[in-house]
């Protein structure tokens, strides 16, 4: 398992967002948004469980074929965070259900995706990138909960 962490500067995205957005993964140009073709599905399966958006409608779609897991680049806002202390919880558990279904029967699946906090008073975006099994899930919620917290002390 490797997560790893990375700060930005970008004034890219609004801090108004409600719950979680899916970011596309190429999220920090400005041409033409793409997305991984899973992220369709796991928008469907979440949308009952999780309050999700896209940040711009999907038009474009890349098909990675592998015995991994490539989820979508999801966004949580210090703003969602203190509406929604459990949001980080939450979406941790859908990803790892959605993808124990996914690959039901099959061995033990790799996954790969990124998180990105957005701190409310500042254009500070913190990337995580998380590599690992279902195993590594509860360390990557570890390490998003040390990233909104820090960024709530310096706001």
């Amino acid at each position: 398992m490797e997560i790893k962490i990375k700060e930005l500067e970008t004034n890219k995205f609004e801090d108004n967002f409600a719950g979680v957005v899916i970011l596309p993964h190429n999220y920090l140009t400005d041409g033409e948004y793409e997305y991984h073709s899973t992220t369709l599905s796991f928008y469907k399966y979440s949308q009952n469980k999780l309050k999700l958006d896209y940040f711009t409608e999907p038009e474009l779609l890349v098909e990675q074929r592998s015995g991994e897991w490539f989820g979508p680049v999801l966004l949580f806002t210090s703003m969602a965070l203190s509406e929604n202390p459990e949001l980080v919880s939450i979406t941790c558990g859908v990803l790892a259900n959605y993808v124990t279904d996914f690959f039901k029967g099959q061995k033990k699946p790799t996954i790969r995706l990124k998180i990105l906090h957005k701190e409310t008073k500042t254009s500070k975006l913190t990337e995580i990138n998380f590599e690992g099994d279902l195993d590594g899930l509860d360390k990557l919620e570890e390490s998003i909960l040390k990233v909104a917290s820090k960024g709530s002390e310096d706001e």
